[in-house]
């Protein structure tokens, strides 16, 4: 009991101060996404919408850094993110919830990235613990019975993603508030898509000026969606830019460096921002016929930020890649 209570002495809480839906209605002003039906007889506890935010999806088990826990391995996404708790009917177990949400999603086209259960998701609560850490839920997480998916639906408009953690509350509570003996549910839906940007196409010869000043330029009009390394079409204009500066300048040669905000695993940063600038590199050579001597792709992923992590504006910062001469 005393590792239960060190993880989540607030979040189990947290339940007790929500109304009540003990003659089987939802909490108020709630509703299912249009995305994913509701197991039948489920009722929603808990409800949360962002616009846009982070979500750090886990693609593994927990490990312990320290004296807290943390995924060992995640894909960050940003988007619009919906979180929704359910408690199931009475009589039905976590892994018959589960099962029966699993098979909806393949049925509607979704690819499973990661899913495990009991103690290969982590001892105790660690593995809930994380997960909710983002987002205040709700009930007992515990390693008996504890179930995880995350799936993932590609769409032209950006894919969406649904994490999916079930477990038996057999700990907590009573019947009226924290529903002991129930099966609980959580939902979690992603919606990518990238944040609206208003930063200027940076023109080839501002390029120069600002190279010549300081040995670089910083250019925020190269797009990629959340955890991939393709280069969008609305890139186009940066890319026109940057090869007529280098055809204007034939003697120059330049470090095309990937830049990450401060979210998600250090050496996970390091590789997406090498594989974009990659990307990059290989556009200008073959679609502009510039020299691959000229070009040579790097990632730094998080480690040279131009603005503090805190903020989304300092985030949007540091996603950027520089052209940096050498």
């Amino acid at each position: 009991m005393a590792s239960r209570l060190r993880f989540l002495p607030c979040l189990l809480l947290l339940i007790l101060l929500l109304p009540p839906s003990a003659r089987g209605a939802d909490l108020r002003n709630t509703k299912d996404h249009p995305a994913l039906p509701r197991y039948a007889g489920s009722e929603i506890m808990f409800s949360s919408h962002r616009a846009f935010d982070l979500y750090t999806a886990p693609l593994a088990g927990v490990v312990r850094e320290g004296d807290r826990y943390r995924f060992s391995k995640i894909l960050p996404l940003e988007g619009s993110v919906t979180r929704l708790g359910y408690v199931a009917p009475p009589g039905r177990s976590a892994l018959e919830v589960f099962r029966n949400y699993e098979g909806v999603l393949k049925s509607k086209g979704f690819t499973a990235l990661f899913s495990a259960a009991g103690e290969d998701l982590g001892k105790y609560d660690s593995f809930g613990a994380t997960l909710l850490r983002q987002y205040p839920f709700f009930g007992d997480p515990a390693a008996p019975g504890q179930r995880f998916l995350l799936a993932r639906q590609a769409r032209p408009e950006g894919d969406l993603y649904v994490a999916l953690y079930a477990l038996d509350n057999l700990f907590w509570g009573d019947e009226v508030k924290c529903r002991k003996n129930r099966a609980y549910v959580l939902v979690d839906v992603v919606e990518t898509k990238p944040m609206e940007t208003r930063m200027v196409v940076v023109k080839a010869e501002e390029m120069e000026r600002r190279i010549a000043e300081s040995g670089r330029v910083a250019l925020y009009g190269l797009y990629f969606d959340t955890d991939r390394t393709e280069v969008k079409p609305p890139s186009r204009p940066t890319l026109e830019e940057i090869a007529k500066l280098l055809k204007k300048s034939p003697k120059l040669r330049v470090l095309v460096v990937g830049h990450t905000d401060g979210a998600g695993e250090r050496t996970y940063n390091q590789n997406l921002s090498r594989k974009r600038a990659d990307a990059v590199v290989k556009i200008l050579t073959s679609r502009y016929g510039i020299a691959p001597s000229r070009l040579v792709p790097a990632g730094v992923g998080m480690l040279a930020p131009a603005a503090s992590n805190r903020t989304e504006e300092g985030r949007a910062k540091n996603r950027r890649v520089e052209l940096v001469e050498f």
